[in-house]
């Protein structure tokens, strides 16, 4: 009998570090590249100074290690230590588009009841891009306003390729609780995209109740530059607004969009 229990407890132990069919992925060896390890690459990505060889070094390794490196980094991203996390974050930025595969689990991490994983989980579907936007999307309009922030924040890296998300925001412009005007004319001004509809909803918020998107809703449009050229009259009516923050954003707006305009304005 102790022989039938050894022998079935031996098996055992062997399908566990096989891993039969995929089930404990986790326990794979971390990739390499040229001997290093995936850790030890982006350990020097983090150390390197901007455009060093270093960092060029280490991006083409991480880049060689390519999408075997994803289910390492989305175990890291789960992680609760903040230098594990802060790896895979570098791994999905060096990675791109080319770690798409792990965008499925990062957006179940987006909405995880751990904000630090949630918020982790939001940037690195930022770095990866386009092919991350579906998740993005669904975080964007969660029920729980700290997951939309995240999602929201991660969108504002994708440039043009955020273009789905704008109604989006645009509806959340209108939203009856100021946080979500104040989050949607952050991430509008960020993106500076699609000034025919964008710039006109911004200038709207200029008269908004809530003084932080007021000052978002003015940083936003100097962004747009002199795309923004049709909200000057409105900007230019609070270089005399009571908020010295609003005061300063509005300067500051009009020397980006229209400087004449700054020039030729009563002085406050």
């Amino acid at each position: 009998m102790w022989t039938h229990q050894f022998r079935n407890s031996k098996f055992l132990c062997l399908l566990l570090c096989a891993g039969i069919g995929g089930v404990f992925p986790a326990w794979s060896a971390e990739p390499k590249y040229g001997g290093k390890s995936l850790s030890k690459w982006l350990e020097l990505y983090q150390k390197a100074d901007e455009g060093t060889s270093d960092e060029r070094k280490a991006e083409a390794a991480v880049r060689n290690i390519g999408s075997n490196a994803v289910p390492q980094l989305t175990k890291w991203v789960a992680s609760d230590d903040l230098d594990e996390q802060f790896r895979a974050k570098s791994g999905f930025q060096i990675l791109g588009p080319m770690a798409a595969s792990a965008a499925p689990a990062l957006g179940k991490m987006l909405a995880s009841t751990n904000e630090v994983i949630a918020f982790m989980a939001g940037q690195c579907l930022g770095h990866i891009g386009a092919p991350a936007l579906p998740e993005l999307l669904a975080g964007l309009t969660n029920r729980h306003f700290r997951v939309g922030t995240a999602a929201a924040l991660a969108i504002v890296e994708l440039g043009t390729n955020a273009t789905p998300a704008i109604p989006i925001f645009l509806r959340h412009l209108e939203h009856p609780n100021h946080f979500y005007r104040e989050r949607a004319a952050d991430a509008l001004g960020n993106l500076h995209i699609e000034p025919e509809t964008v710039v006109p909803a911004l200038t709207r918020i200029l008269k908004d109740d809530s003084e932080a998107a007021r000052y978002l809703a003015i940083r936003g449009l100097g962004n747009f530059e002199s795309q923004a050229r049709t909200a000057v009259p409105a900007i230019t009516a609070l270089l005399t607004d009571s908020k010295g923050g609003i005061r300063d954003a509005a300067s500051n707006a009009l020397r980006k969009i229209a400087p004449e305009a700054r020039t030729n304005a009563a002085p406050h």
